[in-house]
Parts: C-alpha cells; structure tokens; sequence
C-alpha cells in the first residue's frame, strides 16, 4: 500500500489538500501518517501521472484554493488496488526497536522511564480512538454496524486500531512491572 492509494480512496470526494490533511488526521491516524508537505508532493505526482486532475476554487476563508479529483484512470487505480489481495507488508515500529536496544542504556531506570513515556503516549492515542468511537456511536444509532457503507468499513479499521492500542497498553503495562521488578531484584542483591 502507498500513500498513492490512500489519496486515491479519499478523492472519491473532490478535496483540497488541506481538507485530505484533516481526513489523515481524523481518520488514518491509527494506521498511517502522512505531512502536509508529503500530501502536496504525492498530490503533484498523482496529477502529473494523470490520477487526478485539479482545479482552482473560490475559498471564504482566503485565497482560492486547489480542490483534487479523481479522473477515469485514477478510479481504475483505486479499483485495481481494492480488487487485489490483502498485502501483509511489514509494519516499521520505531519504539520497538528503542526497546530492543534498551540494554545499550545500561540503566533499568532511563529504561523505565522511556517505558511509561512509551504508555502514556500509547494511553493517549487509544483516548483519542475512544473519541472518534464515541462520536460515530453517538451519531448513528446502528453503531457499529453503520447504514452508510463507508463509515461500516472505516468502522471496522477502528475497531481494529482500538484493538490492537488496547494490546499494546497492555504490552507496556507488562513491560513496566517487569523492569520494575528487575530494578527491585538488583537494589534486593546491592543490599544482601
């Protein structure tokens, strides 16, 4: 998957590149990032390839603005992408290597500490899942089993990413009681 195909799925609805910014950020934020600069770039590269065509539009809240929408071929792309196979490609977890390397630190406490900073960030991103899970339940009575077919199967990537968060608060629950536990062992064999 590319970002390529993300931007083809959101432009199902003409959008400026400020307004797909917004959808990053309300919506793919548990599975995929992506800058604003990042977004231009792609957008730029996507119209050159033909995917997409732009045109200027009058904005209320200053200059026009660039609005993005998807052109014949770009709707076979995103046609093709949505009719091929599931891609397990390898997810890149920066922290996870972090915590691999932990032992290079050669202090269990600076350890512990990147541990529970690791939890809160993990803590507030499943707070902030609940949010989005909470509106689409307040707003839709069938939820999650949503009329509108977009939002059951953007539904069902949330259940997911509140899902997988909730896992790895766990995770990090578990490695904090073991560090601890660990910097209690040590200070128990200083003392005997």
């Amino acid at each position: 998957m590319s970002l390529d195909h993300i931007l083809l799925g959101i432009l199902r609805t003409p959008a400026s590149g400020y307004e797909i910014k917004q959808d990053f950020d309300r919506v793919f934020s548990h599975f995929w990032a992506a800058d604003l600069p990042q977004i231009y770039r792609t957008l730029n590269r996507m119209e050159r390839d033909g995917l997409l065509a732009a045109s200027s539009m009058a904005s209320d809240k200053g200059p026009e603005r660039r609005v993005y929408r998807l052109t014949a071929p770009g709707k076979r792309a995103l046609r093709k992408w949505l009719t091929t196979a599931p891609s397990l490609a390898t997810e890149r977890i920066e922290y996870l290597a972090q915590t691999f390397f932990l032992g290079a630190l050669e202090d269990d406490q600076s350890a512990l500490t990147f541990m529970r900073q690791l939890r809160d960030v993990l803590a507030a991103e499943l707070v902030a899942l609940e949010s989005i899970e909470a509106t689409w339940s307040a707003a839709d009575p069938a939820y999650p089993d949503c009329a509108d077919k977009d939002d059951f199967y953007a539904q069902l990537t949330l259940d997911l990413g509140l899902r997988k968060l909730a896992t790895k608060l766990e995770w990090a629950d578990r490695c904090i009681a073991r560090i601890v536990n660990r910097i209690e062992e040590k200070s128990d064999e200083h003392v005997a």
